[in-house]
C-alpha cells in the first residue's frame, strides 16, 4: 500500500468507493444543518457548526465531478492542522487497516492512488492534495471574477 496511513476511512460518493487517511479526519458526523455562504461556488453547501466553530462544508461529489451528493450523507471533518473544512460524502462504510488495501495504480491529484479493497476499486484521496487543488481553483475563480468586474 502506498503512503504511511495506518488506517483508512472507506466511503462512497456517487457510486464510487473512495478512501482517505484516518489521521487526516477529526470526526465523522451525521449531516448537520448548514447555512449558505453568499457568492460561494456551488460545491460549497454552506457552513456548519462544529463544536462551536463555523466551518465550510464541501460537497465532494460536486467538486470532484461525479455529481452532487444527495440530500442525506455524512460529513468528514478534516483535522484543523490541514484545513477548517468538512467533506460531504454519501456514506461512510468503515475504517480499515491500510494493510487490507493493495495498490493497483496511480492517480491524478487529489486522487493519489487506486487501491483494491475486498475486490473493489477504491480511489485514495489525499486531504493535503485536495486542499491544494481547492485553493488553486478558488484563486483562479477569484481572478476570473475580478477580471469580469474590471471589464464591466
Amino acid at each position: 500500500m502506498a503512503g504511511d496511513a495506518d488506517r483508512l476511512v472507506l466511503f462512497s460518493m456517487s457510486g464510487q468507493k473512495m478512501a482517505i487517511d484516518l489521521a487526516t479526519v477529526t470526526e465523522v458526523v451525521e449531516l448537520p444543518e448548514t447555512w449558505p455562504i453568499p457568492l460561494a461556488p456551488s460545491f460549497f453547501k454552506g457552513v456548519m457548526n462544529f463544536h462551536g466553530a463555523l466551518i465550510p462544508l464541501l460537497d465532494l461529489g460536486c467538486y470532484l465531478g461525479p455529481g452532487a451528493t444527495g440530500v442525506a450523507g455524512k460529513a468528514l471533518v478534516l483535522d484543523r492542522s490541514i484545513a477548517d473544512l468538512a467533506l460531504w460524502v454519501e456514506d461512510v462504510e468503515r475504517v480499515l487497516p491500510s494493510a487490507d488495501a493493495a495498490l493497483v495504480g496511480g492517480g491524478e491529484s487529489p486522487t493519489v492512488a487506486v487501491l483494491e479493497i475486498a475486490g473493489n476499486e477504491v480511489l485514495l484521496i489525499s486531504a493535503e492534495a485536495l486542499i491544494d487543488k481547492l485553493e488553486t481553483d478558488l484563486l483562479t475563480m477569484q481572478r476570473t471574477f475580478t477580471g469580469l468586474e474590471e471589464t464591466a
